[in-house]
């Protein structure tokens, strides 16, 4: 030790312990925008024209999905379904998105992940929080745990998807089979 109270190291332990810090700051820099997630977008889509006097139930969707691939496959399976008609497509990746979408877009729609990692809150919460502003939606449960489906049918959730969009496509066939139509 030194007379400051320091432990005493060679100059080049300190040069090394230096440069280890610029790198680790650098790859915090770097690696850290590319994980980014964006906290919600819309994507619209435009199917071919309805015949007069037909119209969809569901002209505005919310996907409620913290996990991106699992979104994008869902987006995939809404635009391969609405042939016909055009839907928007609200994705959101955390809570405040969620709510801000469903206050200010007029949802027809939400397929609801359970087990949003979001400290705000979780699934569960955002089913109550919709069904108190909006008694009459519809929310699809669309977790892979069936107890977090079950959560969110305790919640007033509708169906479970169980993260299948072919459980969705057959649901909207049922519910909005106007949208497939050719």
């Amino acid at each position: 030790m030194n007379k400051t109270g320091r432990e005493y190291k060679k100059p080049s332990e300190r040069a090394a312990g230096l440069i280890l810090n610029i790198f680790g700051w650098i790859r915090y820099i770097v690696g850290s925008t590319t994980n980014v997630i964006p906290r919600g977008y819309a994507v619209q889509h435009l199917g071919s024209e309805l015949e007069p006097g037909k119209s969809l139930q569901f002209k505005n969707i919310l996907l409620v999905e913290d996990d991106t691939n699992v979104a994008e496959d869902f987006i995939e399976a809404l635009k391969s379904y609405y042939i016909c008609g055009s839907v928007i497509i609200f994705v959101a990746h955390a809570y405040d998105a969620a709510v801000s979408y469903f206050e200010n877009e007029g949802i027809n729609l939400v397929i609801m992940d359970a087990d949003l990692d979001d400290e705000d809150g979780d699934g569960a919460t955002l089913t109550r929080h919709f069904l108190n502003q909006k008694p009459d939606m519809t929310i699809l449960a669309n977790s892979s745990s069936k107890i977090s489906n079950l959560k969110l049918t305790g919640s007033g959730a509708k169906e479970t998807l169980g993260k299948s969009t072919e459980k969705l496509k057959k649901w909207l066939l049922l519910h909005d089979p106007t949208g497939a139509e050719r």
